[in-house]
């Protein structure tokens, strides 16, 4: 009878404190910590009005030329993607800040600061991947998530909540055509058929 209440004894104070005491460090690791941002210092990206204007009159001119027959194509910087991507979020109230597009030639990354649910404060995201522009809505391709300091195996909760906010968004975007994306340093060029 002993033995069970000094087993007792010692694994109560360790679910009492160390159990919280680890969910506290969880918890810091992801609101303090950061996968980094996509963005390069070698390669600023900024946010404008003005770029985000010349990347709807691309789209725009680029859907026309589609709509009357003739094949198109254009090209957009990682600051236009940016400034455009920025506006959608805060016309549809997406809970997400500081977010930046980014192109290399394996594709396409963005990160941001993602207010979750299930972690009070904004978590650091990163996010590497593609999207597929067929079809009615597009599709996003997500190859890898990053989440605030947290390592890769605890952050399952998180990356469904923002697999999910992605697919969301992506149900709002109608497309007119279908795309082919190419992606180079700094740069998507989007190309389309009638």
């Amino acid at each position: 009878m002993i033995f069970p209440l000094r087993l007792l004894v010692w694994v109560l104070p360790v679910l009492l404190f160390a159990v919280p005491a680890v969910a506290f460090a969880l918890y810091l690791a992801a609101v303090l910590g950061s996968p980094g941002s996509c963005v390069g210092e070698d390669r600023p990206i900024t946010f404008t009005l003005q770029a985000a204007s010349s990347f709807q009159e691309k789209w725009d001119q680029l859907n026309a030329s589609l709509d009357a027959g003739r094949a198109a194509t254009a090209t957009f910087s990682e600051d236009e993607a940016t400034s455009r991507a920025r506006l959608w979020v805060s016309e549809h109230d997406v809970p997400v800040d500081e977010l930046f597009i980014c192109f290399s030639d394996e594709g396409g990354a963005a990160s941001a600061e993602v207010d979750i649910p299930i972690v009070p404060g904004d978590v650091d995201i990163l996010v590497r991947g593609t999207v597929l522009l067929l079809g009615v809505v597009p599709q996003a391709e997500v190859q890898e998530i990053e989440v605030g300091g947290i390592p890769s195996p605890l952050t399952d909760l998180v990356e469904d909540f923002v697999t999910d906010l992605i697919d969301d968004q992506s149900e709002d975007a109608l497309l007119a055509h279908d795309y082919i994306l190419t992606f180079s340093e700094g740069q998507m060029t989007v190309a389309g058929e009638p």
